[in-house]
């Protein structure tokens, strides 16, 4: 009787440990899934209808028949083994239908919904009761832990890694059952097994030659990547590929195509992470400069010309205020850039002669920024590679302790735009209210946006800013005029400049050395005037204090991530367009 209970236990504790095995793998997948087609279709996209997907399959494996254990676990292997390149190539050609709705859909229901299905259908055949109370916690529950767990150890280059790994599993549970079948089995077709544990070799097999075969192989999979990289169908290098904090962070290069009518875009050198451009410079016979003074150069000596985009520059114009003590005698001493990029105006503050802080939360951008876009060694003491919420908080208290060692900033340059939005916790009335106690009382912001003008997120953002410093003029950054349709029908780079002085925001005509030998600065800021965006073009200011609610943003209250859903969507469209699709396929 008490071997009889003690077998019935092991037995229910084999299929608990067992089920919950599938749940823990399933979430491991759907994590590894999802940071592997970011860099192809961006984090909102990629997220919009996931859930959706995995829910779907989840249920549809619960009301249909089962197969065997071991027919699962065979199907599974295989499709673990070849997720490195369904995932991938899948999205490509997904992704060519720039549609960000249905191409990452189409890749979910061909990629992450059989997976699902057939893991699902794994636990139902152990013990259906007892996997539906696991499956509760199912992918969707895990997955936001395992997400920051790869975010913080940035172990997104095991993607792939994983896929196989989890394949091998499959294959080694798949092959240890039919061994131990055939080992009770007396029937003579027992011998049989030895032959059905070598097929079970066969996706093994093919995934190694996959890899082995350049004409399969994506230029993704994890290490096969060799920098430089040159792409052999597009006039495309990849100078530098890495998996850092905010996703895959990657330096490449158009090059001039041998037909230059063929390629709108060429002879730039871009930075990329995930699927945002963080910026990018022109090189080759695109460099050039006024007087032709010598160009900025890498760290290979490789001459770099003017930023690819215009806000960086009008950020510079930061420094053309003059309604204030410092900007009347040119004594801005220290400036703080929150958000790198590729260093466009910290090395401009540097070649001023401004101290310059830097806080970058991805130390890959950072690196890149030094490596090969030019930017001019801070400072060990003034790089702080790290989310700039906590580090603005830290600072405040050093403020408020009265440390000495704890600046004011005259300027501060605020550019986290990427992805098609902003990070919510960095336009919080909290955030500012700590920003503007390291601000010297005259000081200077310049915050860059990127939305259509009058979106919900556009004028809350400009809303939740005058709450915080009492005043803000907006500017684009357009080379040439555009009208107030274009303005609300199309993504728009912003700069708002904000002050918490009282005395009116003003600034000065730009002169030759505003320009630092650059046509781009020179065209920019001298035509500071005609880019001003009045207040009333981004909504109805009137119902702006009547609706606080909804337009000033709070750590307790902040839709700002909600609001941009729509707007990531149309930016991931523009990005398609902006540059051919072969520079987001290769990374």
């Amino acid at each position: 009787m008490s071997t009889n209970s003690e077998s019935a236990t092991w037995t229910s504790t084999k299929s608990s440990l067992s089920i919950l095995a599938v749940s823990v793998a399933l979430s491991l997948f759907t994590t590894a899934y999802e940071n592997s087609i970011i860099p192809l279709f961006a984090s909102v996209p990629t997220l919009k209808y996931l859930g959706y997907v995995v829910h779907t399959s989840t249920a549809f494996a619960i009301i249909t028949p089962n197969l065997s254990s071991s027919r699962i676990l065979l199907i599974l292997s295989c499709l673990l083994l070849l997720a490195p390149h369904t995932s991938y190539w899948i999205s490509v050609h997904a992704a060519r239908f720039k549609d960000p709705i249905y191409s990452p859909l189409v890749t979910h229901a061909l990629v992450l919904a059989p997976v699902v299905y057939f893991s699902v259908s794994l636990a139902m055949s152990v013990d259906p009761t007892l996997a539906l109370i696991v499956l509760a916690a199912n992918a969707l529950q895990l997955r936001p832990l395992l997400m920051l767990v790869f975010s913080a150890l940035s172990v997104d280059a095991l993607n792939n890694v994983i896929f196989i790994a989890l394949g091998c599993v499959c294959l080694a549970v798949y092959g240890g059952i039919k061994v131990d079948v055939g080992r009770r089995n007396t029937h003579p077709n027992a011998r049989n097994t030895r032959f059905t544990v070598a097929l079970s070799a066969i996706p093994l097999v093919l995934t190694v030659l996959l890899n082995l075969n350049p004409a399969l192989r994506s230029p993704t999979l994890v290490n096969s990547i060799v920098t430089p990289y040159n792409s052999p169908t597009y006039p495309l290098r990849i100078l530098n590929s890495t998996q850092s904090k905010t996703g895959v962070v990657v330096v490449g290069e158009i090059l001039p195509p041998a037909d230059m009518g063929s390629t709108p875009l060429h002879s730039i050198r871009y930075l990329r992470a995930s699927h945002s451009l963080l910026g990018g410079v022109w090189i080759g016979d695109l460099v050039t400069t006024l007087d032709s003074f010598p160009p900025l150069t890498d760290q290979y000596g490789t001459p770099l010309g003017d930023s690819i985009y215009s806000a960086f520059v009008l950020q510079e114009a930061v420094r053309l205020v003059n309604s204030t003590p410092q900007g009347r005698k040119g004594e801005c001493n220290d400036a703080l850039i929150i958000g790198l990029g590729t260093g466009i105006s910290a090395n401009a503050f540097a070649q001023h002669g401004i101290t310059t802080t830097i806080v970058e939360i991805d130390p890959a951008v950072y690196d890149a920024a030094r490596q090969y876009f030019g930017l001019s060694d801070p400072g060990n003491n003034n790089v702080f590679l790290q989310d700039a919420r906590g580090w603005v908080r830290s600072r405040r208290a050093m403020v408020e302790a009265e440390d000495p060692s704890a600046i004011k900033y005259d300027v501060v340059v605020h550019d986290c735009f990427s992805g098609g939005g902003v990070p919510e916790h960095l336009f919080s009335i909290e955030f500012w209210n700590d920003l503007k106690t390291i601000l010297s009382p005259e000081g200077v912001v310049a915050v860059n946006f990127a939305g259509k003008l009058a979106s919900d997120s556009s004028q809350a953002i400009l809303v939740t800013l005058l709450r915080a410093f009492g005043q803000c003029r907006a500017f684009h950054d357009h080379v040439e005029p555009i009208s107030l349709e274009h303005f609300h029908s199309h993504f728009v780079n912003i700069v708002f400049f904000c002050t918490p002085s009282p005395t009116p925001l003003t600034f000065r005509s730009a002169v030759e050395e505003d320009y630092l030998h650059s046509y781009l600065r020179r065209h920019i800021l001298s035509s500071l005037d005609k880019r001003e965006i009045n207040h009333a073009q981004f909504g109805d200011s009137s119902i702006w204090s009547t609706m606080e609610e909804k337009f000033v943003l709070t750590d307790a209250h902040n839709t700002l991530n909600t609001w941009q859903e729509g707007e990531a969507l149309d930016h991931w469209k523009l990005m398609r367009e902006m540059v051919p699709d072969v520079v987001w396929e290769t990374y």
